[in-house]
């Protein structure tokens, strides 16, 4: 059974614990650097516990052929942002994206197409007294999918377009320096502690290793996102590890507290949501979570996850793509549900 926030539970959760507890060592990886963590520690959201569904099969500002990768909120406003990226990829347009601004059922209040930019798969929505920053991957497009390999944010503004290259004036680079980092930072944000998490592809030659690495907000927005600022650092355990097939991609990650969030799958099948211990090393993990969430959806695929603040607490939520036709003319739609309890 979950347990109620004590008053001293509301302490850990608002950053009001000075003790940290550090651990340290390789990951499983060869080659793969020491892991690195000083996370306080606190409550874990409860996978099967209660929840809701604000948003049911939304249709977006590109319905046809553009589907969800991930969403964020602006909870003081009163807003939801989602980025949405072309399916199948048009080969001559690679990295573009949409962003579409809607209330806190999912309608369309506005909307803003960024070009040359990425996949979409990480978008961290930061708000500001005015409107809010967008933060996600951009620039030196990978030329098979469009992924981009550099981090940024820049300020939303309906009905603007931002190309990555003409108007880079408008963008400020945030890229990890870290040394294990090699390409493909993909941002995400936990409006509890005011931190900001990169996952990130890292230089082991053998296979593509991904890490995780956590910074407070106020290092990531001055840029200083180096080895000596990590509050952690540690590997994604790989599918195996985490028994899961090869096929259950990986579909968005998102931090709060201790812990990281991730969620897996792929259209038409099972879906995950793993934990893992940001104090903890290599393959490891606490828990995962089957979600049945959605599973009347057409097409049903899991794309993005976000913690969503009400009044004052957080809700863990996650996104949907559903669809109907066959690509590339297909119509998508969003869905989001969230989780609420604590243990």
């Amino acid at each position: 059974m979950a347990a109620r926030l004590s008053r001293r539970g509301l302490l850990k959760i608002g950053g009001g614990v000075a003790a940290a507890a550090t651990a340290a060592g390789l990951a499983v990886y060869g080659g793969a650097a020491t892991s690195h963590a000083e996370v306080p520690s606190s409550p874990k959201f409860v996978l099967n516990g209660a929840g809701g569904n604000p948003v049911w099969r939304k249709k977006l500002h590109m319905p046809k052929g553009w589907a969800m990768q991930m969403f964020g909120f602006d909870t003081a406003k009163g807003h939801m942002y989602f980025v949405q990226h072309q399916a199948p990829t048009d080969p001559d347009n690679p990295g573009d994206l949409w962003i579409t601004r809607t209330d806190m059922a999912g309608k369309e209040l506005g909307a803003m197409f960024l070009r040359k930019f990425g996949h979409g798969s990480g978008m961290v929505v930061e708000p500001t007294s005015g409107a809010p920053r967008i933060w996600i991957e951009g620039s030196d497009l990978n030329p098979v999918n469009g992924a981009g390999e550099k981090g940024c944010y820049l300020t939303y503004k309906d009905g603007a377009t931002v190309d990555y290259v003409d108007d880079n004036h408008l963008i400020t680079d945030r890229t990890p320096t870290i040394d294990s980092f090699a390409k493909l930072p993909r941002p995400a944000y936990d409006p509890l502690y005011n931190r900001l998490l990169y996952r990130y592809a890292t230089h082991e030659p053998a296979q593509r290793v991904w890490r995780i690495a956590l910074f407070s907000m106020e290092d990531a927005k001055n840029g200083r996102l180096g080895q000596g600022n990590r509050i952690a650092e540690r590997a994604i355990p790989n599918n195996a590890e985490l028994g899961l097939s090869d096929k259950d991609y990986f579909q968005g990650i998102v931090p709060c507290g201790q812990y990281a969030y991730l969620l897996f799958g792929r259209g038409n099948s099972k879906s995950w949501i793993v934990v893992l211990d940001m104090n903890d090393t290599g393959g490891s993990m606490v828990e995962k979570f089957e979600t049945r969430a959605g599973a009347s959806l057409p097409g049903r695929e899991p794309e993005g996850i976000s913690i969503w603040m009400v009044d004052g607490k957080p809700r863990l939520a996650f996104g949907f793509s559903s669809k109907i036709g066959t690509d590339p003319t297909a119509t998508f739609e969003a869905s989001v549900f969230y989780k609420s309890e604590f243990v």
